[in-house]
């Protein structure tokens, strides 16, 4: 995976993918120069999320729009766009959980956990479409429990409660479902378009096909 992340990029699409992750350093410098250790932490953990993006056999369009949700997820919250925009909370889990569902169904592929094709042979279709959602509802309650905890440990006006706890989980497995049904139909019509298949990524391509 080192390899994977140290790799220069081959393609437009490549450039395009490693612009966005240009786009969060910028982000958590000008959170550490004008903003402050809660919104540069947050920004860090983005960065930290774009750089395991890199190192995966991922698909650069999932790689992009995947780092742009994150992005945009973490300046809605420094802009307080969530208590600017009624529905707006909705829409980010939607998308963020979607992106971070397939980025995980990839982490796993990466180490030989998942596969599409087991033994040389397509998966039925809702195999890798029920798997990412599966993902995106589990990290769903992982995130609703860090909002807790920033709620009772860190800031008061993260905004919890029963009726925003449940959305926020519909919404998140409704974009999984999506993201993973996109995944599998990309899968599906051309396995090399979802992983790279040259240079240093191969080892992780090999895994990924197996």
């Amino acid at each position: 995976m080192i390899d994977s992340l140290l790799r220069r990029p081959a393609t437009t699409a490549e450039f395009a993918s490693d612009g966005v992750r240009v786009l969060g350093a910028v982000s958590l410098l000008a959170a550490l120069l004008w903003y402050g250790p809660v919104e540069a932490a947050l920004f860090a953990l983005v960065a930290l999320g774009l750089l395991v993006s890199r190192a995966l056999p991922a698909a650069p369009l999932f790689s992009s729009l995947y780092g742009l949700t994150l992005l945009a997820a973490a300046w809605s919250s420094v802009l307080d766009l969530y208590a600017r925009i009624s529905w707006w909370d909705l829409a980010v889990h939607f998308a963020a959980t979607g992106g971070i569902a397939v980025m995980a169904w990839y982490l796993l592929a990466a180490f030989g956990a998942v596969t599409a094709r087991p033994y040389g042979r397509q998966l039925p279709s809702f195999v890798v479409t029920a798997l990412v959602t599966a993902l995106g509802l589990a990290l769903s309650v992982l995130w609703e429990f860090a909002e807790w905890w920033g709620h009772t440990f860190v800031d008061e006006t993260v905004n919890i409660g029963y009726q925003d706890t449940l959305g926020d989980l519909a919404a998140g497995g409704l974009g999984a479902l999506a993201s993973g049904y996109l995944l599998e139909r990309i899968l599906r019509r051309s396995p090399e378009a979802a992983a790279p298949v040259s240079g240093a990524a191969a080892p992780l391509h090999r895994r990924f096909q197996r």
